[in-house]
């Protein structure tokens, strides 16, 4: 039996003056799925997820959320729709420890018409949700104490604290070293398995290899294909990419060098 997906974007386009970002552009996600986006700089990855997180409003298309269509008008909006976005340049705040940003501008209360925050429930809930992603610090820890890696798990402890039903990622190991690579890997396959839909937006193809279960790639605003999990290979996604045939000539210090395959490409 087909399941109907969570996430519909069709024939979405955007323009500016003088550029065609999108140009009709489609996108599906179902249930508990970790999709990839990729694509060369320009491609229109970016703009695609600002729409989807409500920062920017497309010129055409329709965006569906469980088969309902709707638009998303900004990124508190997306929030509270289950759409979480975790940027590139993260937005926690290091002046806050962590369980005030786990919990920024959704503080529970007690106390009737009083208000108060009720800090007992925030650290209790944060220490909890931190365990989960495994992240052994008490939720009282200072953020400024923390390193990239671990901030970013606890935007990811926000956003699933917010209820997140999709979870967007973009280019989030670019800043991790290996170890904190693979860590951030495991996390999405638990997140997945618990249910949580993923969008995940990054260069390193070797991780899409890993946890992707399709690939969407994108040239030039423009849909040119989807790849599944069998087809995964990293020499597929990069002639997607691309548009023509590549081969991989050596890879050094961790960077993949490539040439063309034609009469020009050496050796």
């Amino acid at each position: 039996m087909k399941v109907s997906p969570v996430l519909e974007l069709k024939a979405i386009s955007k323009r500016f003056p003088g550029v065609v970002a999108l140009d009709r552009v489609d996108l599906e996600v179902h249930p508990a799925e970790v999709v990839a986006l990729i694509g060369e700089n320009g491609a229109g990855k970016s703009t695609l997820m600002k729409i989807l997180g409500g920062v920017t409003q497309p010129d055409d298309g329709v965006i569906r959320l469980a088969s309902r269509e709707l638009q998303i008008q900004s990124p508190r909006e997306a929030s509270q729709l289950g759409i979480e976005f975790i940027h590139q340049e993260l937005s926690v705040l290091d002046n806050l420890d962590v369980g005030a940003n786990i919990f920024l501008r959704r503080e529970p209360t007690k106390g009737g018409w009083l208000k108060l925050v009720d800090r007992k429930r925030i650290y209790a809930e944060s220490d909890a949700l931190l365990k989960k992603l495994g992240l052994s610090l008490s939720s009282r820890t200072p953020l400024s104490k923390l390193s990239i890696a671990q901030q970013q798990l606890v935007e990811i402890a926000r956003s699933i604290s917010a209820g997140a039903r999709i979870l967007i990622m973009d280019e989030p190991t670019s800043s991790l070293t290996m170890g904190e690579t693979q860590r951030l890997l495991g996390i999405v396959k638990d997140l997945k398995a618990h249910g949580v839909s993923i969008i995940y937006v990054s260069h390193r193809l070797e991780e899409i290899e890993k946890i992707a279960d399709r690939a969407v790639v994108l040239r030039d605003g423009r849909n040119v294909g989807v790849l599944e999990r069998a087809q995964l290979q990293r020499q597929n996604m990069v002639n997607m990419m691309v548009g023509r045939d590549l081969q991989f000539a050596a890879r050094t210090e961790g960077r993949t060098l490539l040439h063309k395959d034609d009469e020009d490409a050496p050796g």
